[in-house]
């Protein structure tokens, strides 16, 4: 009798599950939107969440089979959490610029139990509006040539360090590249000298590559659950290792610094000054009238911010770079002839010889929009918003995907999308409106991009003026995608071989 009762039990909840599931399903269909045919349990994103596919390879498939079928939109589930994938261009521009104020947020957890998930990226509202106002300055052209010597300082470092492997032996140039990236964000934004280009092995390092490892069972609460409720209830969102090693750091720089009176051109200095005049120092702010004050814990959650973005996207964006430099010689020697002249018309590398090098620019740009390491830009819907020219509805707390990935790899705008052709970015090539959108667009545009930029471009230059590079014989191009990481990555190390020019 006692397991005729638990049967029909479990019979009678499983019929409510179901009945349940088929209306949470129809979230879409109610507000107009057209959508996908979810399974009952995983929703559209099996194969995402199985690791079958990579979140580019997810979003560009759903992107281009709606725009097929002349769909502007449509909707999606995780399990039964509905989601929105934005397949107009047009449409792509207007929630990140016009329609702003609907779509303020990333939707990304934070909480003030969480110190280091309270950065730039993650807040939302006036408390976002208000920490940018802060930051902004500190990110200006000017502050870049402030700290430029830092960036030449580590570029020769890397080059000693490449210039000593064999002509025989492939080097892992993402290995390189990320030390590369490290040292500058630490000598930076830290204030720390590692020099992880001849030390690998160190701390500092080692918990920043913890920080990407792809953390399923916190990505689902996440998604589940409110963030108040998980901060209420202790939830940690990064190891407590990662937040007691990054929380000590910037303590023990910041009290160095206070203490000792020494100054540095560097990110924690212009924090500083935030800290204590509420204004950066720089003589451009004198008639500033509103002061914007830091505090420890601001600081300690914005240059955490600033390593995350700053290792792993310039490192990334680097290693496509030398990999489809390392493919296309043409391409290589022509980059390499600019930099040379133009370091040779300067005297020497400086800060207005890397803005005057066009075609390096060119390169970049063409590197960032075949392999944005973004590939989808999360936005929150925070107001309900009727779709223009429709009768379909984004309702507040909606989840919203712009597919950027696909925007840039969309023969509409950019013909022959899979060639690597940097004369596209070129003044006599119009690209009408297409989209660009590696560092987002609008109010959120990445407040780093001046910074980012700044140190890809140093790698490059620093590798193709000094070495020919070349695939390892190993490599099998296309090179595949990780499934494993929500960033754009290559699932193998990138092997070169290199030449001393």
């Amino acid at each position: 009798m006692a397991i005729l009762t638990t049967l029909l039990i479990l019979g009678v909840l499983i019929v409510f599950y179901y009945i349940f599931a088929k209306w949470k399903q129809q979230f879409w269909k109610r507000n107009g939107v057209p959508q996908l045919k979810p399974n009952i349990l995983f929703g559209d994103t099996l194969l995402l969440t199985s690791g079958k596919t990579s979140v580019k390879d997810f979003y560009k498939d759903i992107y281009f089979n709606n725009k097929a079928k002349g769909q502007k939109f449509v909707g999606i589930y995780h399990a039964l959490l509905p989601e929105i994938v934005i397949t107009d261009a047009a449409l792509c521009k207007r929630i990140m610029k016009q329609d702003f104020e609907y779509f303020t947020s990333h939707g990304l957890f934070h909480h003030k139990t969480n110190i280091l998930t309270m950065h730039l990226f993650n807040l939302e509202g006036e408390e976002w509006k208000l920490r940018r106002t802060k930051l902004t300055p500190m990110f200006t052209s000017s502050k870049m040539k402030m700290m430029f010597d830092a960036f030449v300082i580590k570029s020769e470092q890397l080059f000693s360090v490449v210039n000593k492997c064999g002509i025989n032996e492939a080097i892992n140039a993402k290995d390189f590249l990320r030390r590369f990236t490290t040292d500058i964000i630490a000598y930076t934004a830290f204030g720390l000298d590692l020099d992880t280009l001849n030390k690998p092995q160190h701390e500092f390092r080692e918990i920043g590559e913890e920080s990407f490892k792809p953390r399923l069972l916190n990505f689902a609460l996440e998604k589940i659950f409110s963030r108040n409720f998980l901060g209420n209830i202790g939830y940690q969102a990064l190891p407590s290792r990662m937040v007691q090693y990054y929380s000590k750091v910037i303590k023990e720089t910041l009290n160095y610094r206070e203490t000792s009176g020494i100054e540095r051109k560097d990110f924690i200095q212009l924090m500083l000054q935030l800290k204590h005049h509420g204004k950066i120092d720089d003589g451009m702010n004198e008639n500033q009238k509103i002061q914007h004050f830091l505090s420890d814990k601001e600081i300690i959650a914005e240059t955490f911010l600033m390593y995350l973005a700053g290792f792993e996207t310039s490192s990334s964006t680097m290693t496509f770079a030398l990999y489809e430099l390392a493919m296309n010689q043409e391409i290589q020697n022509k980059l390499r002839g600019e930099v040379k002249e133009v370091i040779a018309k300067h005297g020497g590398l400086t800060y207005e010889a890397v803005i005057e090098m066009e075609y390096l620019d060119r390169v970049v740009k063409e590197t960032l929009r075949k392999y944005p390491i973004l590939t989808v830009i999360p936005r929150e819907c925070t107001r309900d918003y009727k779709i223009p020219n429709t009768n379909a509805f984004i309702r507040k707390g909606t989840s919203v995907q712009i597919p950027c990935i696909a925007l840039q790899m969309d023969p509409e705008f950019y013909p022959n999308p899979e060639i690597f052709d940097p004369e596209r970015f070129s003044n006599k090539n119009k690209l009408n409106d297409a989209p660009w959108i590696p560092f987002g667009d609008g109010p959120r545009q990445c407040i780093g991009m001046r910074f980012g930029t700044l140190q890809t471009k140093m790698g490059i230059i620093t590798l193709i003026k000094n070495f020919r590079i070349f695939l390892d014989k190993s490599m099998n191009p296309p090179l595949q995608t990780c499934k494993a990481l929500i960033l754009y990555s290559f699932e193998e190390d990138l092997k070169l071989k290199i030449e001393k020019v």
